[in-house]
Protein backbone atom coordinates (compact mmCIF):
# COMPACT_ATOMS: atom_id res chain seq x y z
CA UNK A 1 0.00 0.00 0.00
CA UNK A 2 1.39 3.17 -0.87
CA UNK A 3 0.47 6.31 1.45
CA UNK A 4 -0.16 9.65 -0.26
CA UNK A 5 0.30 12.36 2.01
CA UNK A 6 -0.03 16.07 0.91
CA UNK A 7 1.27 18.94 2.77
CA UNK A 8 0.17 22.24 2.93
CA UNK A 9 -0.37 25.69 5.04
CA UNK A 10 -3.43 25.30 6.97
CA UNK A 11 -6.50 27.92 6.92
CA UNK A 12 -9.28 29.05 8.43
CA UNK A 13 -11.76 27.05 7.03
CA UNK A 14 -9.58 23.94 8.58
CA UNK A 15 -10.73 24.41 12.05
CA UNK A 16 -13.51 21.73 12.21
CA UNK A 17 -10.93 19.08 10.97
CA UNK A 18 -8.39 20.05 13.25
CA UNK A 19 -10.82 20.24 15.89
CA UNK A 20 -11.93 16.62 14.85
CA UNK A 21 -8.03 15.49 14.54
CA UNK A 22 -7.84 16.43 18.32
CA UNK A 23 -11.03 14.81 19.34
CA UNK A 24 -9.50 11.47 17.81
CA UNK A 25 -6.16 11.71 20.47
CA UNK A 26 -6.34 9.55 23.59
CA UNK A 27 -5.74 10.99 26.99
CA UNK A 28 -2.36 10.03 27.06
CA UNK A 29 -1.85 11.53 23.36
CA UNK A 30 -3.35 14.82 24.55
CA UNK A 31 -1.02 14.47 28.11
CA UNK A 32 2.25 14.57 25.63
CA UNK A 33 1.12 17.46 23.37
CA UNK A 34 -0.35 19.68 26.45
CA UNK A 35 1.02 18.46 28.97
CA UNK A 36 -2.14 18.11 30.43
CA UNK A 37 -5.19 16.69 29.83
CA UNK A 38 -6.59 18.72 27.46
CA UNK A 39 -9.34 18.64 25.42
CA UNK A 40 -9.52 21.24 22.34
CA UNK A 41 -11.95 23.75 22.27
CA UNK A 42 -13.63 25.18 19.13
CA UNK A 43 -11.93 28.78 19.74
CA UNK A 44 -8.24 26.86 20.02
CA UNK A 45 -8.77 24.41 17.40
CA UNK A 46 -10.03 28.49 15.13
CA UNK A 47 -6.86 30.11 16.26
CA UNK A 48 -4.60 26.86 15.20
CA UNK A 49 -6.43 27.28 12.14
CA UNK A 50 -6.17 30.99 11.69
CA UNK A 51 -2.35 31.29 10.65
CA UNK A 52 -2.43 35.70 10.92
CA UNK A 53 -0.33 35.28 13.71
CA UNK A 54 1.63 31.94 13.72
CA UNK A 55 2.52 29.23 11.08
CA UNK A 56 0.35 25.91 10.81
CA UNK A 57 0.97 23.22 8.09
CA UNK A 58 -1.24 20.31 8.04
CA UNK A 59 -1.36 16.68 6.83
CA UNK A 60 -3.65 15.29 4.33
CA UNK A 61 -4.99 12.07 3.25
CA UNK A 62 -7.62 11.05 0.90
CA UNK A 63 -8.67 14.75 1.70
CA UNK A 64 -8.75 13.92 5.87
CA UNK A 65 -6.00 15.95 7.96
CA UNK A 66 -4.56 13.18 9.70
CA UNK A 67 -1.03 15.91 11.29
CA UNK A 68 -0.84 19.53 11.92
CA UNK A 69 2.22 21.12 13.33
CA UNK A 70 2.44 24.42 14.26
CA UNK A 71 5.88 27.41 14.91
CA UNK A 72 4.98 30.45 16.95
CA UNK A 73 6.37 33.57 16.39
CA UNK A 74 8.92 32.72 20.03
CA UNK A 75 10.49 29.63 17.82
CA UNK A 76 8.59 27.21 19.90
CA UNK A 77 6.82 24.52 17.67
CA UNK A 78 4.14 21.75 18.20
CA UNK A 79 3.25 18.45 16.00
CA UNK A 80 0.60 16.37 16.35
CA UNK A 81 -0.35 13.06 13.96
CA UNK A 82 -3.55 10.77 14.84
CA UNK A 83 -1.92 7.25 15.52
CA UNK A 84 -2.94 5.55 13.04
CA UNK A 85 -0.30 7.34 10.84
CA UNK A 86 2.50 7.49 13.19
CA UNK A 87 5.62 5.53 12.38
CA UNK A 88 5.43 7.00 8.33
CA UNK A 89 7.87 9.72 8.50
CA UNK A 90 4.85 12.36 8.79
CA UNK A 91 5.98 14.20 11.63
CA UNK A 92 9.34 14.50 10.57
CA UNK A 93 8.52 15.47 7.64
CA UNK A 94 5.81 18.48 9.40
CA UNK A 95 8.61 19.62 11.40
CA UNK A 96 10.90 19.99 8.16
CA UNK A 97 8.71 22.41 6.64
CA UNK A 98 8.00 24.32 10.01
CA UNK A 99 12.21 24.37 9.85
CA UNK A 100 12.16 25.62 6.07
CA UNK A 101 9.59 28.54 7.26
CA UNK A 102 11.36 29.17 10.15
CA UNK A 103 14.39 30.08 7.92
CA UNK A 104 12.71 31.92 5.41
CA UNK A 105 10.80 34.22 8.16
CA UNK A 106 14.49 34.94 9.13
CA UNK A 107 13.92 33.24 12.56
CA UNK A 108 16.92 32.51 14.53
CA UNK A 109 15.86 29.11 16.34
CA UNK A 110 13.12 26.83 17.28
CA UNK A 111 12.47 25.29 19.98
CA UNK A 112 9.84 22.22 21.45
CA UNK A 113 9.32 21.05 24.92
CA UNK A 114 8.07 17.81 25.27
CA UNK A 115 7.80 15.35 28.09
CA UNK A 116 10.62 12.57 28.62
CA UNK A 117 7.95 10.00 27.66
CA UNK A 118 7.54 11.40 24.26
CA UNK A 119 9.77 9.45 22.51
CA UNK A 120 8.54 9.64 18.82
CA UNK A 121 8.88 13.98 18.99
CA UNK A 122 12.53 13.36 20.90
CA UNK A 123 13.58 10.94 18.34
CA UNK A 124 11.94 13.43 15.33
CA UNK A 125 14.30 15.94 17.12
CA UNK A 126 17.29 14.20 17.54
CA UNK A 127 16.51 13.15 13.30
CA UNK A 128 16.36 16.76 12.49
CA UNK A 129 19.56 17.92 14.35
CA UNK A 130 18.07 19.70 17.34
CA UNK A 131 20.43 20.05 20.77
CA UNK A 132 18.56 17.39 23.14
CA UNK A 133 18.33 18.81 26.78
CA UNK A 134 17.06 16.03 29.10
CA UNK A 135 16.26 16.94 32.33
CA UNK A 136 13.64 14.44 34.83
CA UNK A 137 10.42 16.01 34.20
CA UNK A 138 10.39 17.88 30.42
CA UNK A 139 13.13 17.87 27.47
CA UNK A 140 13.69 20.72 25.88
CA UNK A 141 15.55 20.41 21.90
CA UNK A 142 16.43 23.42 20.47
CA UNK A 143 17.67 24.41 16.94
CA UNK A 144 20.06 27.23 15.57
CA UNK A 145 18.60 28.29 12.03
CA UNK A 146 21.79 30.39 11.29
CA UNK A 147 23.76 27.53 10.98
CA UNK A 148 24.33 26.46 7.52
CA UNK A 149 25.06 23.41 8.52
CA UNK A 150 20.98 22.34 8.55
CA UNK A 151 20.46 20.35 5.79
CA UNK A 152 16.61 19.21 4.91
CA UNK A 153 16.27 16.13 2.73
CA UNK A 154 13.27 15.60 1.49
CA UNK A 155 11.83 12.42 2.47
Amino acid sequence: MTLVVRYREANINDWEQILKLYDSLSDEDLYLRFFTYHRLTEEEARKIADTRNHYTVVAEVDGKIIGEASLYSDGELAVVVVPEYRRFGIGTELVKRLIEYGKKAGMKSIKFYTLPENYPMIRIGKKLGFKIIEREDEVYAYLDLDNDNVILERS
